[in-house]
C-alpha cells in the first residue's frame, strides 16, 4: 500500500505533467491563506498561483507551503465566484460551501488593482480527486450565479 507521502508525490508529478504545462503562472507576492486547526489559526504561505487554461478555464491552482513537514506542499483548486467580493456575496455562498467542505476566501489575484475577488477552493489530496473537485466547483459556481441572478430580479421588483 502506498504511504501518504507517496500519494502526495504522485499528485505533484501528475500536476506538473498534466496541469502546470498548460497553465500560466501569476507572478506576485501574496499574503498567506489561513485555516483553523483545532481552533488555532494556521498560516499557509503561498508558493505560487497558476491560471489553468484549456478545459479547466476559469480555474486556478494555489500551491502553498505546509505548516507541517510532510507533505511539503499543499494544492488547492479554486474558482472565482465574484470579481468584487462583499459581505452579502459571502453570505450567499456560505451555506453551500459549508455543506460541501469548500473554503471561501476573499483574495486579490492582482494586488496592484485593489480588487478583492471571492474564491471557492478545495484541497486536492490525490490525482483521483481532481475530476470530482472540478465538477463540485463548477456546480457551485453555476448555483451561485443563479442565486445572484434571483437576488437581482428580486431587488428589481421591489
Amino acid at each position: 500500500m502506498d504511504s501518504d507521502n507517496d500519494i502526495k508525490e504522485n499528485l505533484q508529478d501528475y500536476l506538473k505533467k498534466a496541469i502546470f504545462k498548460d497553465a500560466k503562472r501569476i507572478k506576485n507576492k501574496y499574503p498567506p491563506i489561513s485555516e483553523k486547526v483545532n481552533g488555532i489559526s494556521k498560516s499557509l504561505k503561498i508558493k505560487d498561483i497558476h491560471e489553468i487554461g484549456g478545459n479547466l478555464n476559469n480555474f486556478i491552482i494555489i500551491t502553498t507551503k505546509n505548516y507541517v513537514k510532510n507533505p511539503k506542499f499543499r494544492y488547492f483548486l479554486a474558482i472565482m465566484l465574484a470579481s468584487q467580493s462583499s459581505d452579502l456575496l459571502v453570505n450567499l455562498a456560505k451555506e453551500y460551501s459549508k455543506k460541501n467542505n469548500l473554503k471561501l476566501i476573499q483574495f486579490s489575484l492582482h494586488p496592484q488593482h485593489f480588487r478583492v475577488g471571492l474564491f471557492s477552493l478545495k484541497e486536492i489530496e490525490n490525482k483521483d480527486d481532481l475530476t470530482e473537485v472540478v465538477n463540485l466547483l463548477k456546480e457551485f459556481r453555476i448555483l451561485y450565479r443563479k442565486n445572484l441572478d434571483n437576488l437581482g430580479k428580486l431587488i428589481e421588483h421591489v
